[in-house]
């Protein structure tokens, strides 16, 4: 049987009595919420795992937003671990419907800290599809939050690593299309998964593209290559 979380009701107005007019009482300010316990995050962070095992998707999704709504829990959420189990699960449906409560929240949370260790979840998997898709939610036009550097790093270079070089270029395109340049090591990384597909033109072209501080010409390169791409 699943936990019950303790409901935190708010006190009665003082004066107030059934089916009686009165005089506005005076305004009283509403003390702001307080964060979760340590007990409270404990059991929500348990029970989160166990709603989505128990395919209580939309439970998970419930429970999930109205612990956002309480200060702080989105930097003290355990999102890797929650992350981790969602990446174990066989299908994305459940990822994704956390995902959604997120982009729906009253408060607008950033994704990333659920979305980016879900994304190297995947890769660590070696489940490049879903990992690509998951990459392709966070740049929806009505994502909360677009990658960040770093979770683009992670995308392009873990798609090179499994042998994926145009899901990689189409992360790369979306990484350059926000201005974001690429290291020199992850420069070599694509390169050499482009090599290592036989395109070896291509590999030294995009290369010289994105040595130089213009991003935009990464992304004309990319989509140029992405509409030739033959298997």
């Amino acid at each position: 049987m699943l936990p019950r979380l303790p409901v935190r009701l708010a006190p009665p107005l003082a004066g107030a009595r059934r089916g009686l007019c009165t005089a506005a009482a005076p305004s009283i300010s509403k003390p702001p919420p307080e964060p979760l316990s340590p007990s409270e995050l404990d059991t929500v962070s348990a029970l989160l795992p166990r709603l989505l095992s128990a395919d209580h998707v939309p439970a998970a999704g419930r429970l999930l937003s109205a612990a956002l709504l309480l200060p702080g829990s989105l930097d003290r959420l355990p999102f890797p671990s929650l992350a981790a189990h969602l990446a174990s699960l066989p299908t994305l449906s459940p990822a994704f419907a956390l995902l959604t409560a997120l982009r729906h929240h009253p408060a607008r949370p950033s994704p990333l800290p659920l979305a980016a260790p879900l994304l190297d979840s995947l890769l660590a998997l070696r489940r490049a599809r879903d990992a690509a898709s998951v990459l392709r939610w966070l740049c929806r036009p009505d994502s909360p939050r677009r990658p960040d550097a770093a979770t683009y790093a992670a995308a392009v270079a873990g798609l090179c690593r499994l042998e994926d070089p145009r899901g990689a270029l189409a992360a790369l395109r979306e990484m350059a299309a926000d201005g974001v340049q690429a290291s020199p090591e992850l420069r070599e990384t694509v390169r050499d998964a482009m090599l290592q597909d036989a395109r070896i033109e291509e590999a030294w072209t995009l290369e010289e593209a994105m040595r130089r501080p213009e991003t935009g010409e990464v992304v004309e390169l990319v989509d140029k290559l992405l509409a030739e791409w033959e298997p």
